[in-house]
């Protein structure tokens, strides 16, 4: 794996728990409670670096291995974006965001959502995301910026 690139190919956890984390360093801003962001991948390194990758915002982490666990942890509270993976066992990630915008949760169905995919079919894996309904999509390995940026225009900073 390159420095400041994210790729999955290490292999699955067995495992699958639900986690909530926050970044070392990362403090809330006075009078502003953190973003929350759910991160769906069945790669616990890509959710790591991912959770490095966006420790220069606010943000509180919920992670999930599977879609599954992902709807679970999405419907328990509040989420503020997703990120999720295209290739995961059992449900996809465009299967995922379209079960995400089917939500009778007015709040949860209007999640902002960013796919990821290491696919090389990159064409019909987006076409299947923007089916879906995600908010935006981007081909790993993705670098730290390239997904500050994407993150920066689908989720506004909130205010104070």
């Amino acid at each position: 794996m390159k420095a400041g690139t994210l790729s999955s190919s290490e292999p699955v956890p067995a495992r699958t728990t639900a986690e909530t984390t926050r970044p070392l360093g990362a403090r809330p801003a006075t009078g502003a409670a953190p973003q929350r962001v759910l991160l769906v991948d069945d790669s616990r390194s890509i959710r790591t670096l991912l959770k490095i990758y966006l420790m220069a915002r606010n943000f509180e982490f919920l992670e999930a291995e599977s879609a599954e666990e992902g709807l679970k942890v999405a419907e328990s509270g509040p989420v503020d974006l997703i990120l999720t993976d295209f290739h995961m066992d059992g449900m996809n990630g465009a299967d995922f965001a379209a079960q995400i915008r089917a939500s009778t949760n007015p709040r949860l169905s209007k999640v902002p959502i960013l796919m990821m995919t290491g696919d090389p079919n990159v064409a019909e894996v987006r076409a299947l995301g923007q089916k879906a309904g995600i908010s935006a999509f981007v081909r790993k390995p993705v670098s730290c910026a390239q997904l500050m940026t994407l993150v920066d225009t689908i989720l506004p900073l909130p205010r104070k």
